[in-house]
């Protein structure tokens, strides 16, 4: 009765995807190069060409395991995800974390990602962080989101000032973030807050509350929602 019971759900997820085993076969090299010392545990589960690529003495520490691209929504994106690591630059998965298809993820020289357990960022969003970036556990952030603690460039004002190109961006626990929003550096979002699709975060938005709009504005006090 259980042969039978896991046959058919062997059966069921090679019907649901038909690269079940070669991305087996390929997460199988990906943890043989970049989990060494805890493979047998098989850390980094990954699509068939999805990459992690780590410069000279960059960390990636993966506290359980770490999800690279899968189905999404009908499989309406099809792109690999990729990380790429600078060097001295850190990664660290503090849980079971999935980043869906066509996620990039770039941490630049000495810079630290942390992401929280059962947090997952779906299709063809992007995580630039040149300084550092903490994203909390059970989080849900939708497809399209920015998340970025740079302006990249300087900006010299006529007063011979110039712009604080980076600063740390904090997200809390339980955060719900809507399609094809942004936040930019410097931003900390509250414990269960949700963001509107297509926000543009700038400032800081409290715990439990609704955020959205562009400029952004706090819509609702006091909310919940459930995953």
């Amino acid at each position: 009765m259980a042969l039978s019971i896991y046959n058919e759900k062997v059966k069921n997820r090679l019907r649901m995807n038909p690269k079940f085993v070669l991305n087996i076969i390929y997460s199988f090299f990906v943890n043989l190069f970049h989990c060494i010392r805890s493979f047998p545990r098989f850390k980094i589960i990954a699509d068939f060409g999805s990459t992690v690529s780590r410069g000279f003495k960059a960390k990636l520490i993966i506290d359980n395991r770490l999800y690279l691209g899968g189905q999404y929504i009908g499989d309406m994106a099809k792109a690999k995800s990729s990380i790429r690591m600078y060097q001295n630059s850190v990664l660290h998965i503090k849980g079971r974390v999935k980043l869906g298809p066509g996620v990039g993820v770039v941490i630049s020289p000495d810079a630290k990602l942390s992401i929280g357990n059962n947090t997952y960022i779906t299709a063809s969003s992007v995580v630039y962080c040149a300084n550092e970036i903490e994203i909390g556990s059970n989080c849900a952030i939708a497809w399209d989101t920015t998340i970025m603690d740079t302006d990249l460039h300087h900006l010299h004002y006529s007063d011979g000032k110039e712009n604080e190109v980076t600063k740390p961006v904090k997200i809390g626990d339980r955060v719900w973030i809507g399609c094809n929003s942004t936040i930019l550096k410097g931003v900390i979002i509250g414990d269960n807050a949700v963001i509107g699709a297509n926000t543009l975060v700038n400032r800081d938005v409290p715990a439990n509350c609704l955020a959205a709009g562009n400029p952004m504005r706090i819509v609702r006090e006091e909310i919940n929602w459930e995953p």
